[in-house]
């Protein structure tokens, strides 16, 4: 019984490289893992991030359009939406024959001033993409669109808001 003890002294290089090998793909797979896992959690981050400014513009304009006084309409009427492509309008924030585009830095801007702060668009992570506002004599119209600066995620919204002011 000794001697067969002495002869097994520990283990072979076989056995090595096989244990060796096993903790490589264990490690392989959990690297796999974690990447896909942090890929994921940016994707849903950046998703909201988007929802989130397009429900903070929302509110902003809906607050300010809802209260315009002396709306200008382009002459052609929409087929969608019935109503005709807002070109201004008199507004408390933003004065008189305020206009509503979207800046070079992709961000909202009314009257020469921006709608929301620069921090509202992640300083420059996200962009608002494509806007249009209808106005069809009692409601306006949004179609807004935003997503990632340099990304692919982005999201859109339709809302309607009421004028409380109805003259034209």
């Amino acid at each position: 019984m000794r001697r067969k003890l002495r002869e097994n002294r520990g283990v072979t290089l076989v056995e090595m490289l096989c244990c060796v090998l096993i903790l490589i793909l264990l490690g392989l797979m959990l690297h796999t893992g974690i990447v896909m896992a942090a890929k994921s959690y940016r994707k849903m981050i950046a998703e909201s991030e988007t929802q989130l400014l397009l429900s903070t513009i929302v509110d902003a304009l809906a607050d300010d359009l809802r209260y315009a006084r002396e709306i200008v309409t382009e002459e052609e009427e929409d087929s969608e939406t019935g109503g005709k492509r807002l070109v201004s309008y008199n507004s408390d924030s933003y004065g008189l024959a305020a206009r509503l585009e979207i800046d070079e830095e992709g961000q909202i801007a009314a009257g020469g001033r921006k709608l929301l702060p620069a921090g509202v668009y992640a300083n420059g992570a996200y962009e608002v993409r494509g806007m249009e506002i209808f106005y069809d004599g009692t409601c306006f119209i949004m179609d807004l669109e935003a997503g990632e600066k340099d990304g692919v995620i982005s999201a859109k919204t339709r809302i309607a808001v009421r004028c409380l002011n109805r003259k034209k």
